[in-house]
């Protein structure tokens, strides 16, 4: 696996935090985008991940296992949003990811392959690995499909089966990359209807400018103006009850916790 080493900026002093139209973005993003989304702002992988883009760059192997501990199969570029990202996940993590065996394809056999130079969306491919396993990351506008291809015979050339039996906890999320590999083999795009958005969506976008807001060391109020506008902290911050300051203290402890470990609850 190849590191391309990229400089990166902290978003904590992202600037552009208050302004609530730059985050609308992220409400139409799918339910396993929102777990990059949360980890690329964890400050401990950021740091994982300068260590090992210093380390590529003196000869040294970024350390896999250090990616792992994140859920990750590799380092991805934490300033890279769910739009543009490439991030691979771990099979044992992520319950979306689809595992395949590649065989040979016997004469006869009605079945589709998988061509690569075909598709519309992009892609990324991990280099096969001492086992004969190479990963595949089919990405388009923050919807995406992991596969993991076990197996020496080419993509083009495969047939590609999957396990009918899943383990119970993943069968919803198997049939559902089944399918969606299926589509895309026939369309050549990851069409949006088979990535519907996060139904929490609209309170995670508050719960991520909270959290910006948060790193960037604003204040509470100044967190509140962003999310609630200054005419509506003008007239109830100040109310005994403390509905607003509750409301904008429960958003930076809830960003806290996707940030530092609830995110693995979007790999579920």
């Amino acid at each position: 696996m190849k590191l391309v080493v990229q400089t990166i900026q902290d978003p904590v002093r992202n600037s552009c935090w208050p302004d609530q139209a730059s985050y609308r973005w992220m409400s139409a993003l799918p339910h396993l985008a929102w777990a990059w989304e949360f980890l690329r702002r964890n400050t401990g992988y950021r740091s994982a991940y300068k260590n090992a883009v210093a380390d590529s760059s003196i000869g040294t192997p970024p350390e896999n296992n250090t990616a792992r501990q994140f859920g990750l199969l590799r380092f991805e570029n934490p300033d890279r949003d769910a739009l543009v990202a490439n991030v691979f996940w771990r099979i044992t993590d992520c319950h979306e990811v689809l595992p395949l065996a590649a065989s040979a394809m016997g004469e006869g056999t009605a079945s589709g392959t998988l061509n690569l130079e075909n598709l519309q969306c992009r892609t990324t491919v991990c280099p096969p690995d001492a086992q004969s396993r190479q990963d595949v990351l089919l990405a388009q506008d923050g919807r995406s499909l992991q596969l993991a291809v076990f197996g020496d015979t080419p993509l083009a050339e495969a047939l590609l089966v999957t396990p009918v039996l899943p383990s119970p906890a993943r069968t919803d999320r198997r049939l559902r990359a089944v399918r969606r590999l299926a589509d895309l083999v026939k369309h050549g795009w990851l069409r949006p209807f088979l990535y519907p958005r996060e139904r929490r969506a609209n309170r995670l976008v508050h719960v991520v400018q909270a959290l910006d807001g948060w790193q960037a060391d604003a204040s509470h109020r100044d967190i509140g103006i962003a999310l609630f506008g200054e005419a509506r902290i003008e007239r109830d911050w100040t109310d005994p009850r403390d509905h607003l300051r509750d409301q904008v203290r429960r958003a930076i402890r809830h960003g806290r916790d996707l940030m530092a470990h609830g995110y693995r609850r979007f790999l579920k």
